[in-house]
């Protein structure tokens, strides 16, 4: 799994992308490393998860919860298609 952070600038939001194979083994790893990361980044976050494979449900339950966070909090995600 692998996470890229474009810091954005002055008119344009933060972006997170991730890529990579998301599974029961990479979705705690990836849920942690997010919430520290939109919690840190604010409003107008963008995640672009359409480079995630999701491999089984803990990665389905992981997108679900990291889109729930951002739509509370002003961000928003990019899913795979």
């Amino acid at each position: 799994m692998d996470v890229t952070i474009d810091l954005g600038r002055a008119a344009e939001p933060s972006v997170i992308a991730v890529r990579g194979d998301l599974d029961v083994h990479s979705a705690s790893a990836l849920r942690e490393a997010l919430q520290c990361l939109l919690g840190a980044a604010g409003e107008e976050l963008t995640v672009d998860a359409t480079a995630v494979r999701v491999v089984d449900d803990a990665g389905r339950r992981t997108l679900e919860s990291v889109e729930r966070y951002c739509r509370e909090f002003g961000g928003r995600v990019r899913l795979p298609a």
